[in-house]
């Protein structure tokens, strides 16, 4: 029956938790970027009226400048969200910022942005993964304790995955000593044959296990080093699902372990110093 009723839609922070899992997987990367960025000491701005979240690392790399939006924007609000963007990333130096959207979004490109692409969002059912990883020889996983070790696993992410903004190197560019007590989040270094080759860290709340980070080398690839290190960070709570944006190159790697495809995100980069819409 029709109604000009204003229903809920399911998506948004206030939505209950459980009711759908497309909005548990956006509240909790939103948290997840959150909490990381805070603990490094970003500037962190939650948008209640437009549920968008932002974090400014002042980073080279889009991947140290996340936004979040934690509910679909309709088409009339879009000019006032990438205002609202803009504006507060231009309060600092830095790179491009990048922008999930759980949900399909008008072409963003004469709002300062540039399309990045269309990732699947994929689970695995609670339970270890590790049997669905066959061994490494030689592979050792350690977590991430103290500042060193994070300079370790920012180095192999650097010129692993790779992020040529960061390149060459710098310690604490994505995980300064500070940023270890993010609340949620662990992190892991595969060393192999007593080398630093890969990277994986992951986000545990309430809900899921998020896997994020996952690198490896370039020259120690197909062994089964990033299958390994991503069942080692799915497995941070056995008890939760383990949920994952996976790239087009992980995709058969990640369905071995058992993770399904269920839906695709939206990423923009939005362009810092682009003019707000109507300032132009």
């Amino acid at each position: 029956m029709e109604t000009d009723e204003e229903l809920p839609t399911g998506y948004g922070p206030q939505t209950p938790p459980g009711d759908n899992f497309l909005n548990d997987f956006v509240q909790g990367e939103a948290d997840a970027w959150a909490a990381l960025s805070r603990a490094r000491g970003d500037p962190v701005v939650e948008d209640a009226h437009l549920g968008i979240m932002m974090a400014d690392g002042g980073s080279p790399s889009v991947f140290g400048n996340p936004v979040v939006l934690r509910r679909p924007l309709r088409a009339d609000e879009w000019p006032a969200a990438a205002a609202t963007m803009h504006a507060f990333f231009a309060s600092r130096a830095g790179g491009d910022f990048l922008v999930f959207s759980a949900w399909p979004t008008p072409d963003l490109r004469d709002l300062g942005f540039g399309l990045v692409g269309h990732p699947p969002v994929m689970e695995r059912m609670p339970g270890p993964s590790g049997g669905a990883a066959p061994p490494v020889d030689g592979l050792e996983i350690r977590p991430v304790a103290d500042g060193r070790d994070a300079a370790v696993w920012e180095r192999v992410l650097v010129e692993a995955y790779p992020v040529p903004e960061l390149q060459p190197f710098s310690p604490g560019s994505l995980l300064p000593a500070p940023a270890l007590a993010a609340p949620g989040w662990h992190h892991w270094v595969g060393h192999l044959d007593g080398e630093p080759v890969a990277t994986a860290s992951s986000f545990v709340d309430d809900r899921h296990v998020r896997v994020e980070f996952v690198s490896a080398r370039p020259d120690r690839r197909g062994r089964g080093v990033g299958a390994a290190m991503t069942a080692a960070a799915g497995d941070a709570d056995p008890a939760k699902p383990a949920v994952l944006i996976a790239s087009d190159l992980g995709q058969g790697v990640y369905r071995r372990l058992g993770y399904r495809a269920l839906a695709r995100f939206t990423l923009w980069a939005g362009h810092r110093g682009a003019p707000a819409p109507g300032t132009a």
